[in-house]
């Protein structure tokens, strides 16, 4: 596999890569003096610029560009470090332009009713494409969504079939009811996406939670799914919610640790309520029917 093959498989994967490519040179070099390397975000490599300690410089400098996303320009003059040399440049020196390969996240929204709406406004401001489905017509339609990259209307689980999300996919679940919204963020985990989040109360999130896991869904599945959904704002209307939801896709891409969303995971959610729950059993168990008057005294 070639660099631009290997290129185009990391993007349709939706994982981040960095592109290095060797832009001037001062002395000579094995192969191509314009030659280029892919580092993949595992820190694999296709590809070489010259081999030796200033690859693998390279190849540290290529993760640095991949997690801030800015390019870097590095130089390596030979002749004050012959470390870096290696029979490369026979002295003289070397410069590597290193840029971040990024692909464009997609965000699909299930649900096209009022916090849909705002929310695929919201996200397409932001600089994300979005994919909105509804199995209501009315409801996901050009008319509604005219800038959407798509919008899918039939029934949730034809809609599913279709849809591959990638590692870089954020997907949200707003649909009309609970079943639904249990029924998606069961397709939804079984995906590489890497944000998930669904709308509810906390009690919704619970419930949600036990009924999958009752079904057989694995309880570290949830780890990852945002619920509550959206960032810690106060948020009340459509449009609040819509921004809380879409600040916390932001923070998620950014890696903005010290965002402060609803809910870190909705598995640890329905564990701490569970907890809570038989807490309060086992105290009301311990009690006696002398301590219970006297609580009613």
């Amino acid at each position: 596999m070639d660099v631009y093959e290997a290129l185009i498989e990391e993007r349709k994967a939706g994982r981040a890569s960095a592109l290095a490519t060797i832009v001037n040179v001062v002395g000579s070099i094995p192969g191509s003096a314009t030659a280029k390397m892919l580092v993949r975000e595992d820190g694999s490599i296709v590809g070489t610029v010259g081999g030796g300690p200033a690859e693998a410089e390279v190849m540290l400098r290529a993760r640095e560009v991949i997690e801030s996303g800015k390019p870097q320009m590095i130089s390596f003059k030979l002749r004050e470090n012959p470390d870096f040399d290696m029979g490369m440049v026979c002295g003289g020196s070397l410069d590597i332009y290193v840029e971040a390969i990024v692909p464009k996240p997609v965000v699909y929204v299930f649900g096209g009713g009022h916090v849909g709406y705002v929310t695929e406004r919201a996200a397409r401001l932001a600089g994300f494409d979005v994919v909105v489905a509804d199995d209501r017509q009315a409801f996901a339609n050009r008319e509604r969504f005219p800038d959407a990259v798509d919008v899918l209307s039939s029934s949730f689980a034809s809609i599913m079939e279709r849809l591959t999300p990638n590692s870089r996919a954020l997907i949200f679940i707003a649909s009309r009811c609970h079943e639904l919204d249990a029924e998606i963020l069961k397709w939804a985990v079984h995906t590489p996406a890497g944000y998930i989040g669904m709308i509810g109360s906390k009690r919704k999130v619970v419930t949600v939670f036990n009924t999958l896991t009752a079904d057989g869904v694995a309880p570290d599945r949830f780890d990852r799914v945002r619920a509550p959904v959206g960032l810690d704002i106060g948020a009340d209307t459509p449009e609040e919610i819509a921004f809380s939801v879409v600040s916390e896709m932001i923070a998620h891409i950014r890696r903005a640790d010290a965002a402060l969303p609803l809910s870190r995971s909705m598995r640890a959610l329905a564990e701490r309520s569970a907890a809570k729950i038989r807490s309060t059993t086992q105290k009301d168990e311990e009690q006696t029917p002398a301590s219970r008057k006297l609580e009613l005294a």
